[in-house]
C-alpha cells in the first residue's frame, strides 16, 4: 500500500498543466459540495492518490490503537516525509496548479490525524533514525509555521474560486488541529522526552492564535468544531509554555481574549443546528481551564463585564431556547466551578439562572447523537467534569440536569471545606453564604417566587419548589454571622400561603437549621406557638418542624430539653377546630410518644400527678383510638422517611426519578397525606348521610290522609316553584286571630307545613329524576382539556361540553372551577357537566385506560398523517384529545396512547385555531353525526 501511495502522489507534484481545459462550471444549481475544478484526465489520478493516502492513515491510526509492531516504521517514515513534500511544495500561479495543491492539503489532513494517534515513543525512535543535520526538519515549529505561510498564500493569491478557498479553509484547520494535537500528544508523556523544550515556540502559538481570531467570522459550519479545537489547544499549549519558563503570566491579553470570545459567539450563531459537538467545543476552548482561574476575565470593570463573564452571560440567555445549550453548559461550568471556586462570586445571577432552569421542551435526539457519534462523545469528554458524575448522569437527558449539577456543585464544595483548612476554603464558604442569601430574599421579593395565589402544577409553582430545593442543598452554609437574617426569611414564607409541594421544603429547611443551632429552636418557636392569632397553615408546619428537632436532636440532654419546652404547646392544638390541624397534632404527638416515652422523666409513685395521668391517658388514647390509628394506617413509615443527614443533599432531594414523577421530583407531603385521608373520610360519612336519608325517606313519612291527592301533587310538582317559608304562615295567623292559638289553629298549621315539606320533598325528587334522566342522556363523548391551561378557554370548553351534553370534561386541576373568571364564563356549566382531574403528566395513563374501555382515542391535531374533520366518522364512543396552546400535543402522547388524529381544514393566511374553538367545532361535528345516526335509525 504504501508503495502504491508513492507512485500514486506524483500527480500532486505535476507542473506542466498549462494544456490541460477546465471543466465547465455547473448552472442552475445551489448549495452541495463543492466539485474539483480538475480536467477530466487527471481527475482520476488525484482521487486515486487521495483514497490510498487515507488508506495508509487510516491502516497507521489503527495499528496505533491496537498493536506497537515495528514492521510499520516505514509507513510511519513515508507519511512523515509526505508532510514534508506538501506542505514545502510550491502553488503554481494556475488554477488547476491550485487545485492540485488543494487535493495534496486534502490528503494531508488524513496524514496529520494518523500521525497524531502515534505513541511519543514512535516519535522518539523516528527521530533517533534520522541524522544530526536532518532534526531540524523534523521540527513541528518550522512545520506549523511553514504550513501557515504557504496554506494562506493559496488562500489569498485569488487563483481558487471562492467556493474552493472555503474548502481549503476547512483542510487547513483540519490539518492545524491534527498538528497541534501531535504536540498534545508528546506533552502528556512530557516525563520521557529527553529535552525540556517545547515543541512550538511562544511567537509560533501567537501567529496560530491570531490567525485563528481572524479567521472565526468567516469560518465555514464544517469548520466549527476543528477551530474550536485548535484554540482548545493553543490555549493549553502557551499556558503549558508560560508554566515551564516559570512566568505568571498568560500570555494572552485581555483585549484579545475579548476579541476571541466575540468573534466565537459570532461563529456559534452562525450554525444553523445546535449539535453537541460544537456546542461542547465552544464550551471547552473559551472557558479554557488555563483561562478560567485569571479574575480579571470576569470582573466587571468601566468598559463592561470581563471576557468570560460576558460569553457566560451571553451562552445562558441564547440557553432559554436549547435545552442542550444550557445543560452541556452546566457540566462544563460547574466543573470548572468545583475547581476554582473563587470566581463563584462574579456569577451569582447565572447560578441562579441555573437553579431555577426548567424547559418544556425535551431533546430527543441528545442521548442519541452521544451514543452514536464519537466527534459529540469526544467533545463532551474534553469538558469538565461534573462534581458529581453517578448522581447526575441519571438526569443527563432531562430538564433537571441544569440544577441537579448545581446542587452536586455545592454539595461537593462543603464536603472540600470540611475536609480542608478554613484558609484555603474561605472563598468557597463565602460564595456558598452569598447564594443562598440570595435565593432567600428571591423567595421572599421576586414577583413570581413570592406570590400566594397560584395554580398547582403552574410555572410559579415549579420555580417555587425549585428555589427551596436548592436552598435544603445550601443550608450547610449557614453559620451563626447569617442565621437571624436566614430564619426571618424562612418564617416570613412559613407564614404566606403556599401549597404541600413547597410548604415540605421550607419545613426541611427550618429543620435543619434547627437542629444546626438548637438553642435557636426554643427561643423562636415557642413565642409562635403562643401566638394565637397565628395561621393555621403556618402553625401545622411549625408543629411538623417541632416534632422533627424533637425526634432528631443528637444529644440527650438538648433532645430532653426539647421535649420539655417544645411539646407542652403542642398539646395545646390537639383541641383546634381546624381539623387539618388537629388531626396533624394527634399524628405527630403520637410519634413523639412512641418513640421517646423513656425520657420525658415523668416522676413515677403510687399517687401519680394529674400531669403524668393525663400524659398516659392521651398516649393510650391516641395508641388505641381507632381513628387515629387508621390515620397512621394511612400514612404508615411516612414519618420516618425523614432522615437529617441525607434530606439537605442532592440524593435526598432529587429522591424521585423523572419516571416516577412527573413534577420536579417531589414526593407527596406528610401534611398532604393527611389532608388527603381526611377528605376520603369526609365523602365516606357524606355517602353513609346520604344512604341513611334515603333508608329514613323509604320508611313512608307520607300522611294517609292525603294519599288521594299525591298523584295530582306529582304532575304539578313538575312545575313547582312556591318559595318554602316555615314561619311566614305561623305569623300571618299569630296576627289575625291573637297572641295565643287554640288547639284547631295548631292542627291547621302543622296541616299546611306537612302539605309544604310533602309538596318540597315531590319537587327535590323530581330535581333528581330530571337531573338523573340528563346524565343518562349524554353523549359517549369525553373531551381531555388537561393540556389546555388558558382560564377562558377552559371555561369556554365547560360550557361547549354542557350545551352538546358530553359525557365528561377532563381538566389538569379541578381548583379551576373556584375562579372567578372562569365561573363568568362558564355560566355555571361546571355544576351539570360531569369533570375530572386528569392532571398533564397522566393523560397517557388516563387515554390508555379509556381505550381498554372500548373508546376510540381522536387527537384534535394536525399531524402528517392526520384525517380532514369533514372526512372522518366519529365512533359513539369518542375522546377528544386537546393540546397546549401554541405548542398543541406532546409527541409521546400521540405515539402511545392516540388512535387517530384529526385536523380541521384551514383556508386562510393565519391557519391557527383557538383551541376552544376547534373543540367546539369537532364536539359539534360528532354531535351531529350521531344526531344523524339516530334519525336513520328510528326511520
Amino acid at each position: 500500500m504504501v508503495a502504491f501511495s508513492k507512485q500514486s502522489c506524483s500527480v500532486f507534484w505535476l507542473k506542466n498543466t498549462d494544456n490541460m481545459d477546465l471543466p465547465c462550471s455547473i448552472k442552475g444549481r445551489l448549495g452541495g459540495p463543492s466539485q474539483r475544478r480538475l480536467a477530466t484526465s487527471i481527475t482520476s489520478s488525484v482521487l486515486q492518490c487521495i483514497w490510498s493516502m487515507r488508506c495508509v492513515s487510516s491502516v497507521v491510526s489503527w495499528c496505533n490503537h491496537y498493536t506497537s509492531d515495528v514492521s510499520f516504521h516505514s509507513a510511519f517514515s513515508f507519511l512523515w516525509e509526505f508532510c514534508w513534500e506538501v506542505i514545502q511544495h510550491c502553488t503554481y500561479a494556475t488554477e488547476i496548479g491550485a487545485e492540485l495543491h488543494l487535493a495534496a492539503y486534502e490528503a494531508l489532513a488524513y496524514v496529520l490525524a494518523a500521525l497524531s494517534t502515534a505513541p511519543f515513543s514512535q516519535f522518539l525512535d523516528f527521530m533517533e533514525t534520522k541524522q544530526t543535520n536532518q532534526t531540524i526538519i523534523l521540527s513541528l515549529d518550522l512545520l506549523a509555521t511553514t504550513f501557515l505561510g504557504n496554506i494562506n498564500n493559496l488562500l489569498t493569491n485569488g487563483v481558487l474560486t471562492r467556493s474552493r478557498r472555503a474548502v481549503l479553509m476547512c483542510w487547513k484547520w483540519l490539518c492545524v488541529d491534527s498538528l497541534l494535537s501531535i504536540s498534545s500528544c508528546c506533552d502528556e508523556n512530557e516525563s520521557q522526552m529527553k529535552t525540556s523544550g517545547s515543541f512550538y515556540s511562544d511567537s509560533t502559538l501567537q501567529s496560530i492564535f491570531i490567525d485563528i481570531i481572524e479567521s472565526l467570522e468567516n469560518a465555514g459550519e464544517n469548520s466549527v468544531v476543528s477551530i474550536l479545537r485548535c484554540v482548545r489547544s493553543v490555549l493549553g499549549l502557551i499556558h503549558l509554555n508560560r508554566s515551564r519558563q516559570n512566568l505568571s503570566s498568560l500570555g494572552i491579553s485581555y483585549e484579545m481574549m475579548m476579541q476571541l470570545v466575540k468573534s466565537s459567539w459570532l461563529l456559534h450563531l452562525s450554525c444553523n443546528k445546535r449539535r453537541v459537538a460544537p456546542i461542547a467545543a465552544l464550551l471547552s476552548a473559551i472557558l479554557h481551564p488555563s483561562i478560567f482561574p485569571n479574575l480579571e476575565m470576569h470582573q466587571t470593570n468601566e468598559k463592561g463585564p470581563g471576557p468570560l463573564k460576558w460569553f457566560v452571560e451571553t451562552l445562558l440567555n441564547e440557553g432559554s431556547k436549547s435545552p442542550r445549550t444550557i445543560r452541556l453548559a452546566a457540566l462544563h461550568l460547574s466543573g470548572l466551578w468545583l475547581m476554582y471556586p473563587q470566581t463563584l462570586r462574579f456569577y451569582m445571577e447565572e447560578l441562579k439562572l441555573l437553579a431555577l432552569y426548567g424547559s418544556v421542551a425535551f431533546d430527543e435526539d441528545f442521548e442519541a447523537e452521544l451514543s452514536e457519534n464519537h466527534e459529540a462523545r469526544f467533545e463532551v469528554s474534553m469538558l469538565a467534569q461534573s462534581p458529581d458524575c453517578e448522581f447526575t448522569e441519571v438526569f443527563i437527558n432531562t430538564e433537571l440536569y441544569a440544577r441537579v449539577s448545581v446542587a452536586a456543585l455545592f454539595h461537593q464544595l462543603w464536603k472540600q471545606i470540611k475536609e480542608k483548612s478554613k484558609l484555603e476554603t474561605e472563598e468557597a464558604l463565602q460564595c456558598g453564604k452569598l447564594f443562598l442569601l440570595k435565593l432567600l430574599d428571591s423567595a421572599v421579593n421576586d414577583n413570581d417566587l413570592s406570590k400566594e395565589l397560584y395554580k398547582k402544577y403552574s410555572s410559579v409553582h415549579r420555580r417555587k419548589v425549585r428555589v427551596w430545593q436548592m436552598i435544603c442543598v445550601l443550608s450547610h452554609y449557614v453559620e451563626e454571622d447569617i442565621v437571624e437574617e436566614v430564619t426571618s426569611t424562612v418564617h416570613t414564607c412559613l407564614y404566606r400561603n403556599n401549597l404541600p409541594a413547597v410548604r415540605q421544603y421550607l419545613e426541611t429547611f427550618a429543620i435543619l437549621i434547627y437542629l444546626k443551632f438548637p438553642t435557636l429552636a426554643e427561643a423562636q418557636l415557642v413565642p409562635i406557638f403562643h401566638d394565637h392569632g397565628m395561621r393555621q397553615q403556618a402553625l401545622s408546619s411549625y408543629v411538623f418542624i417541632a416534632a422533627n428537632v424533637i425526634l432528631h436532636s443528637g444529644e440527650l440532654v438538648v433532645q430532653r430539653n426539647h421535649l420539655n419546652q417544645l411539646l407542652p404547646p403542642i398539646i395545646s392544638f390537639l383541641t383546634s377546630h381546624h381539623h387539618s390541624l388537629r388531626s396533624f397534632t394527634q399524628l405527630l404527638v403520637h410519634t413523639v410518644f412512641s418513640k421517646l416515652w423513656h425520657i420525658l422523666q415523668l416522676e413515677s409513685s403510687e399517687n401519680p400527678s394529674i400531669e403524668r395521668r393525663c400524659f398516659q391517658d392521651l398516649k393510650k388514647y391516641l395508641a388505641e383510638n381507632t381513628d387515629c390509628a387508621r390515620l397512621r394506617v394511612s400514612i404508615e413509615g411516612f414519618l420516618d422517611v425523614f432522615d437529617p443527614d441525607i434530606s439537605g443533599t442532592p440524593p435526598g432531594i432529587f429522591t424521585a426519578r423523572i419516571e416516577s414523577s412527573g413534577f420536579e421530583c417531589v414526593p407527596v407531603s406528610v401534611l398532604e397525606r393527611v389532608n388527603n385521608f381526611l377528605n376520603d373520610v369526609r365523602e365516606e360519612l357524606r355517602h353513609s348521610m346520604i344512604k341513611d336519608s334515603a333508608t329514613i325517606k323509604n320508611e313512608g313519612l307520607a300522611v294517609s290522609k292525603h294519599e288521594e291527592g299525591t298523584e295530582e301533587k306529582i304532575v304539578a310538582s313538575q312545575d313547582f316553584q312556591k318559595k318554602i317559608i316555615p314561619h311566614r304562615d305561623s305569623e300571618q295567623a299569630a296576627s289575625s286571630n291573637g297572641a295565643v292559638m287554640g288547639n284547631n289553629d295548631i292542627s291547621r298549621l302543622l296541616f299546611e307545613m306537612e302539605e309544604d315539606d310533602d309538596t318540597f320533598n315531590l319537587a327535590v325528587e323530581s330535581r333528581k329524576e330530571a337531573a338523573e334522566t340528563v346524565r343518562q342522556s349524554r353523549q359517549d363523548l369525553i373531551v381531555v382539556a388537561s393540556l389546555v391551561e388558558r382560564i377562558p378557554n377552559l371555561a369556554g370548553l365547560t360550557r361547549t361540553c354542557e350545551i352538546f351534553r358530553a359525557g365528561g370534561l377532563a381538566v389538569g386541576d379541578m381548583g379551576v372551577v373556584q375562579d372567578k373568571q372562569f365561573r363568568l364564563i362558564s355560566v355555571t356549566a361546571e355544576k351539570w357537566v360531569p369533570m375530572v382531574e386528569v392532571p398533564a403528566e397522566s393523560v397517557r395513563a388516563f387515554l390508555q385506560r379509556k381505550r381498554a374501555e372500548g373508546y376510540t382515542v381522536v387527537g384534535l391535531e394536525q399531524t402528517a398523517n392526520s384525517v380532514a374533520l369533514d372526512e372522518f366518522v366519529f365512533p359513539a364512543k369518542t375522546v377528544v384529545v386537546l393540546g397546549r396552546e401554541k405548542e398543541g400535543i406532546p409527541v409521546d402522547i400521540i405515539q402511545e396512547a392516540v388512535d387517530v388524529c384529526v385536523e380541521i381544514p384551514q383556508l386562510g393566511v393565519v391557519r391557527s385555531l383557538n383551541v376552544h374553538v376547534s373543540a367546539a367545532i369537532a364536539i359539534w361535528d360528532y354531535t351531529r353525526q350521531q344526531r344523524s345516526r339516530s334519525s336513520s335509525s328510528s326511520r
